[in-house]
């Protein structure tokens, strides 16, 4: 079942954040052990205007738990959503870094698919017929077209199960880039045509 997240949610969307971070190697938070970046991640989520706070994401939930989250957002609150890590370095006690730990990735018409990910023991389910991620995914689409953008965005590993998902979707590669030296592809699924005012 796919809805918003909640409050009751951050254990376990917490958990799966973590998870994709560690997978993603940001350099500005190795220097945080795996428990300090669970705190973090968990006080985090409970703060509205952070990037991995539960108003942004949507969960896929299977059996009272949530297995599966997919955070998104337009591009034009991308700046606002990384206010919080400074706060929430300080109540870890951990000197902030001086970068911005997450680069703003999000191209000013888009709406913008941050993360994508499942629990590892339920990747590959199905729910009639269709992966969980493939419903967050749809959903993800689904909540883009809601949106006055343009197009809808996403950075992937090259290869990856995203990837191959998305391309599935109708994304297409529009750029190839660097982020933490890893080398990323932007996809973009258009949504609408522009209108005068966003030429």
């Amino acid at each position: 079942m796919l809805r918003d997240a909640t409050i009751v949610d951050a254990d376990s969307v917490a958990m799966l954040v973590l998870h994709e971070l560690e997978r993603r190697q940001l350099r500005r938070l190795r220097r945080l052990s795996k428990e300090q970046l669970s705190q973090l991640l968990f006080v985090g989520y409970h703060q509205p205007r952070f990037r991995y706070g539960y108003p942004q994401a949507r969960v896929y939930q299977n059996q009272g738990v949530a297995v599966g989250v997919a955070y998104g957002y337009p591009a034009a609150i991308e700046s606002t959503l990384d206010n919080q890590w400074t706060a929430l370095f300080a109540r870890l006690q951990v000197t902030p870094p001086q970068q911005l730990v997450v680069t703003p990735r999000a191209r000013p018409d888009e709406w913008y698919l941050d993360m994508l990910t499942v629990r590892a023991r339920y990747q590959g389910k199905t729910y009639q017929q269709k992966w969980f991620d493939e419903w967050l995914l749809g959903d993800a689409i689904h909540r883009a077209k809601q949106t006055t953008a343009v197009a809808m965005g996403m950075d992937v590993r090259p290869g990856s199960q995203l990837a191959k998902l998305a391309a599935q979707f109708g994304f297409v590669a529009v750029e190839r880039r660097k982020l933490d030296r890893q080398t990323y592809f932007h996809l973009r699924l258009k949504l609408r045509e522009k209108t005068d005012t966003q030429l």
